[in-house]
């Protein structure tokens, strides 16, 4: 290779670089609001379940935060690897526990996804216009509805991972979880720069198994 070929290929070479690190990183924060419809065996620890959500996002990432009273339950996601670990905080106690894939897809509300019919009604959602969908259980036959958005783009979390995100962007959407209607619904969305260190695990956390946890007494 000459000289000139040579220079004119690392120019090209040092161009492609130079586009990617200057590509845009999607950044910002989601809140939501949550709502429950629980059985009467249940019906008790409506009290204990926290009534909104704030989701932070940047690149691949997303940590989503619920706060109730002094307890608190986190989530953070990585997409590329499937990564998902949970931080569960009180006065008393601090757990952290890791999701491989095959437990991820054992806590979905539809373990096997939904099937998805689309409607031709809309309504805006936190400034977004969204399309009502009709969700079907593939296991359970239950229906639900869910509105999504293609007006923007946000990497899924933990709230929203159950979806077709070729969908677009859910803005609001009805689940049954072990009995549970859980109703969420988006409040507001930013696009703004979110700090590193939220993606990250503080110190002093126990480690749990997804099989420890789930066996864990209630009052605990």
């Amino acid at each position: 290779m000459s000289i000139k070929k040579a220079s004119l290929y690392l120019i090209i070479v040092l161009a492609g670089f130079s586009s990617c690190s200057h590509k845009k990183v999607i950044q910002g924060s989601i809140s939501y609001d949550i709502e429950y419809k629980l059985p009467d065996s249940l019906h008790k620890y409506l009290f204990y379940l926290p009534r909104s959500a704030k989701v932070f996002f940047k690149g691949d990432s997303a940590v989503s935060i619920q706060q109730m009273n002094d307890e608190s339950t986190t989530v953070i996601t990585y997409k590329p690897t499937d990564f998902m670990r949970v931080l569960l905080a009180s006065s008393a106690k601090k757990y952290v526990i890791d999701y491989d894939k095959a437990d991820q897809a054992e806590e979905s509300p539809a373990r096997l996804g939904y099937s998805y019919e689309a409607s031709t009604e809309t309504r805006t959602i936190a400034g977004h216009k969204a399309l009502k969908y009709t969700l079907t259980d593939k296991v359970t036959g239950e229906s639900a509805e869910a509105w999504f958005t293609k007006e923007i783009s946000v990497i899924p979390n933990s709230l929203t991972m159950p979806f077709d995100t070729t969908k677009g962007v859910p803005l609001s959407f009805t689940v049954n979880h072990n009995g549970m209607i859980i109703k969420t619904t988006v409040k507001e969305i930013k696009f703004e720069p979110v700090p590193v260190a939220i993606f990250s695990t503080p110190a002093g956390y126990e480690p749990l198994t997804p099989k420890q946890l789930r066996e864990m007494p209630v009052e605990n």
